[in-house]
């Protein structure tokens, strides 16, 4: 989910301590705490540990056919910690640092004093690309396991474990979910970086067991954190974990959708408004792409097609809903198929990248290589001069070297999606219709439905106009109502105004001539019943 431009706020960060403020320690056993470097005042000597770090990864299962699903902990696998952070401190102090290989391997050499106690540490981080997981309840401290470690040893591995009882979580050995989130967010990037030279900014992502699908209070350092969502104005992801609501740890496919949102958000680009959304609704097209979008990357990404989110009822039972972006099921769960319909989206794009197979044959001839896809998110999505929907995509993807615009348009009339001939949804009816292409000055009162959410198509309007070369004014106006306007320049936030105070927006912003700006107006009536937007675009 990308949570919206009204709700995502400002949080103030604590840096990162050099204490980590540790999760969790792994192995009991006696520690030497002297923070001096001297332990028990034997000789230093220089020593070499070499381990193997490890976690358990519980499969979130789900079956279109049953709509039954969960946490598949008797299935259980242990994987390799890749990449990760390893260290040995001796109380808060760091002497050594390295990382493990693919195989969750590594070997690490350090000074101590001979016969003393230091701590050797896995963190939930990786360095190539840069990602953490930190607990947003505890000061944003870096998860962690460690266990004692005697000067001189050679051989210790470290193994952080799901903690599942059989009915609830151990809490001191949950030590997996911050592992299982890393691993699947660095299989995401590095999906990526095999097929072109990526160079992901850094990522932090916050997870606690005290994060709850519940809003408001004391916010996120309470876990109050609504869904796992990433936050566009942090640039961070958040996840779920309340043990007996909902864990999204295990959830790979919910933890991708995440990080392509990041991805989005850092190195393509998303206009979304962000908002709830559900199959079947008919929502607003910069949302529908960009949930389709991290739907349909997360099956790229992941081995499998079938989109799984676990949660636990209201009666303390385990479940699951979900997906299958490779077949659709009977009767359909597409039921407003095209432009605005994230689930016609996220299959779209699954087959633009998997190939023909069986009946798709028929409507399905593209297979795209992964890094086409890349290409088309960092370059024409990027810098369109429309708003990112499913239309700039299209028309970014026909213009790339090798690829078919006939086969294209094929797979996307099979999704009720015309045959795209712009970045604006020329070729497609509705989407074309979003758009009203006006001179400066313009103004207009425009009719919009209550009762739908702020992000569905309905209550949008677009509005695309050239720059004059001086200062443009726009203002919506409704005395009752909440309205709020957005104008873009190739993605450029030229000026907007979304205060939630009825009355007029407006902002001002100096134009560039021959520059195409689109504005956006939205909505906010959640009651029944049509009301009227007056729109002026005015320069002087």
């Amino acid at each position: 989910m990308y949570v919206s431009r009204k709700s995502a706020g400002n949080r103030a960060r604590s840096m990162l301590a050099l204490a980590l403020g540790l999760a969790l320690v792994a192995c009991s056993g006696d520690k030497d705490d002297d923070d001096d470097g001297d332990g028990d005042g034997g000789p230093t000597v220089t020593s070499t540990v070499s381990g193997k770090v490890t976690f358990d990864f519980v499969p979130a299962t789900y079956s279109p056919i049953t709509d039954t699903g969960t946490l598949a902990f008797s299935q259980s696998t242990v994987k390799p910690v890749r990449n990760g952070v390893v260290q040995v401190r001796k109380g808060t102090t760091l002497i050594a640092e390295t990382t493990t290989d693919e195989q969750g391997n590594f070997s690490l050499t350090y000074d101590a004093a001979e016969g003393s106690s230091v701590t050797l540490y896995a963190l939930a981080k990786t360095t190539d690309p840069v990602i953490q997981v930190e607990d947003n309840t505890n000061g944003s401290a870096i998860w962690a396991v460690g266990t004692p470690l005697t000067v001189g040893t050679t051989s210790k591995s470290i193994h952080a474990t799901h903690g599942w009882s059989g009915r609830s979580y151990t809490a001191s050995q949950r030590l997996a979910a911050p592992f299982a989130i890393l691993d699947s967010m660095y299989t995401a990037s590095h999906a990526f970086m095999d097929v072109r030279p990526v160079n992901f900014p850094a990522l932090k992502v916050n997870w606690s067991p005290n994060n709850v699908p519940q809003s408001g209070g004391a916010g996120a350092s309470a876990g109050r954190i609504g869904t796992s969502h990433f936050n566009p104005k942090e640039n961070e992801i958040y996840v779920l974990g309340k043990e007996g609501a909902d864990t999204d740890e295990f959830d790979d496919h919910v933890i991708v959708h995440e990080w392509g949102h990041f991805f989005e958000s850092n190195l393509s680009r998303s206009d979304s408004i962000g908002g709830p959304h559900a199959s079947g609704d008919v929502l607003d097209p910069r949302v529908a792409f960009g949930e389709g979008y991290g739907n349909g990357l997360s099956a790229i990404l992941l081995p499998s097609s079938i989109y799984a989110d676990t949660s636990w009822s209201s009666g303390g039972t385990m479940g699951a809903f979900g997906f299958d972006m490779e077949t659709a099921p009977t009767p359909t769960d597409d039921t407003s198929p095209g432009v605005f319909s994230e689930t016609s989206i996220m299959r779209l794009l699954y087959d633009l990248f998997d190939g023909p197979t069986g009946t798709e044959a028929a409507y399905d001839q593209v297979n795209l290589d992964l890094g086409i896809i890349y290409d088309v998110l960092v370059g024409p999505q990027r810098t369109t001069p429309a708003f990112t929907t499913v239309g700039s995509f299209i028309h970014g993807l026909k213009a790339q070297p090798g690829v078919n615009a006939a086969d294209v348009d094929r797979l996307a009339a099979h999704y009720q999606i015309g045959s795209i001939r712009s970045a604006f949804g020329e070729g497609d009816s509705r989407l074309a219709a979003m758009y009203t292409n006006v001179t400066v000055p313009y103004s207009a009162t425009l009719s919009l439905p209550g009762g739908a959410p702020y992000n569905n198509q309905v209550q949008n309007r677009y509005f695309v106009f050239t720059g004059t070369g001086r200062t443009i004014t726009v203002k919506a106006t409704n005395a009752t109502e909440d309205l709020g306007i957005e104008a873009l320049a190739n993605g450029e936030v030229a000026g907007s105004a979304d205060d939630t105070i009825l009355g007029t927006e407006a902002f001002s912003f100096a134009s560039r001539a021959d520059v195409t700006y689109v504005l956006a107006l939205t909505g906010y009536k959640t009651s029944s019943g049509s009301y009227t937007a007056a729109l002026s675009i005015t320069s002087q």
